[in-house]
């Protein structure tokens, strides 16, 4: 039998009576301790490691092999197991790069004990357990109201979300904002209210904060389901009114969210993973407010592509001025599904910025596509679609039917694709749709296939 270890208890969290965000007036939550516990052990193939008490929140991390492919399952009883999750990556912890791989936080709903699994031997792996004990007295929040294009949303406050101060150890360093970065968090989806959703933030906050050693969370603000906005990075004392993540002057306060372009940058981070998801309209319409009013007060034109210099390392780059963060560092985040969409997120904003409406007409259908069948290799051609503004680019869809399997396999900006390393002597079948700028979509264009050689 294998042999089950005790996390050992880290130092609690200081108890917080706090007032909520002001979307709702009579809404009060007192939060309760949060514990964090954690064991170090090594692990070869598999152990199981038991947790003294339920925890809601579970991460790993390990010192060496930072391509280890570790998995988590979570048991109720110390018997049974729940289905084994990837441990996968925490974006901010990517930052760190101090010998130390930090996996994603995972909600384990007070699981008792958790089945590490990992494809190489790891020395020394932590596993971190995080609960709280938060009581509400309010249920799911409604979101934020309609509101002029270029006003600030309520922002429920650090203290509102229960934010510890003994773990802010990082001295604010202030520049003007000049780029907004959009992230997800990597953690769960299936939050039920705001208590659950502010929970979640704590133990993301204590996990930059004390774990990774940041001294602070990494990200500006940060948007729940429901709509709600939080304040993220502590920039100053705002004596109860709405936090802005300014200071005086109006700079904004430098975060830790996107590496090597934290400073003069907006991190806004969608809680959730929205890699095969998308965000909900809630969600989406709390973070263009958000974009639209960053974007209208620091003179940002939500659909430019501009340069960008670092105001601290004077490094340069050229980049969309509403970006997600895998357009600044090699990473899946915000989410292959949510990321699709900033183009219409952008034209959105602009929208918003100037009292217009958005574009939602779809450019016209790419015609005459023609497949040509070569040595594992298929080459497509087709005529050019038309559109009331422009055509940003081309989805190209495969499958080995004629009716049924297509996936996406490309998107390109030229009227051809080459599609290259495929099964020899084998028939692939192929339809193309253009884009726009706004992100509106062509109907298919006529099925093409070609028989490898």
């Amino acid at each position: 039998m294998r042999r089950l270890l005790t996390l050992v208890l880290l130092p609690s969290l200081l108890a917080f009576a706090a007032v909520l965000t002001p979307t709702s007036s009579d809404a009060t939550e007192r939060h309760a301790p949060m514990v964090a516990k954690q064991v170090t052990t090594s692990v070869s193939s598999t152990k199981i490691l038991r947790l003294p008490e339920g925890a809601q929140y579970v991460a790993a991390y390990w010192r060496g092999n930072p391509q280890a492919r570790v998995t988590l399952a979570f048991s109720h009883d110390g018997t049974h197991f729940d289905a084994p999750l990837d441990a996968a990556r925490d974006e901010v912890g990517l930052q760190r790069r101090n010998g130390t791989t930090y996996g994603a936080i995972h909600a384990a709903r007070g699981a008792l004990a958790v089945r590490v699994v990992t494809d190489r031997p790891l020395a020394t792996v932590t596993i971190l357990g995080m609960s709280d004990g938060a009581v509400t007295t309010q249920g799911t929040m409604a979101g934020q109201a309609a509101q002029a294009a270029t006003t600030q949303p309520q922002v429920v406050s650090r203290a509102g979300w229960g934010a510890d101060p003994q773990y802010m150890t990082w001295a604010p360093a202030f520049y003007l904002t000049k780029k907004l970065i959009v992230h997800h968090t990597d953690t769960t989806n299936d939050y039920v209210d705001q208590a659950g959703a502010e929970s979640q933030i704590r133990s993301i906050y204590y996990y930059h904060s004390v774990t990774q050693g940041w001294g602070d969370i990494g990200y500006n603000f940060l948007i729940d389901k429901f709509g709600n906005v939080y304040e993220g990075r502590y920039s100053r004392d705002y004596g109860g009114a709405n936090p802005s993540g300014d200071d005086a002057s109006g700079k904004g306060v430098t975060g830790a969210h996107t590496l090597g372009w934290n400073s003069g940058t907006v991190g806004i981070a969608l809680l959730g993973t929205f890699t095969g998801q998308d965000v909900t309209p809630a969600a989406r319409q709390a973070l263009e407010s958000m974009l639209a009013w960053e974007a209208s007060r620091n003179g940002i034109n939500p659909q430019a592509t501009e340069l960008f210099v670092n105001p601290v390392s004077g490094a340069t780059i050229t980049s969309a001025n509403i970006a997600g963060h895998r357009d600044y560092n090699a990473t899946a985040c915000p989410g292959d599904t949510f990321y699709l969409t900033l183009p219409t997120i952008r034209a959105d904003v602009a929208a918003r910025i100037t009292g217009s409406s958005p574009d939602t007409t779809p450019p016209t259908t790419p015609g005459s596509l023609l497949a040509t069948g070569g040595k594992g290799r298929v080459s497509l051609n087709w005529a050019p679609s038309t559109d009331n503004t422009a055509v940003t680019g081309y989805q190209i869809w495969r499958s080995r039917s004629a009716s049924k399997g297509f996936t996406q396999v490309a998107t390109v900006k030229d009227t051809s694709y080459v599609d290259g390393s495929l099964a020899r002597r084998t028939t692939y079948y192929y339809k193309a749709r253009a884009y726009d700028a706004a992100a509106n979509l062509s109907a298919f264009s006529n099925l093409a296939s070609a028989r490898t050689s």
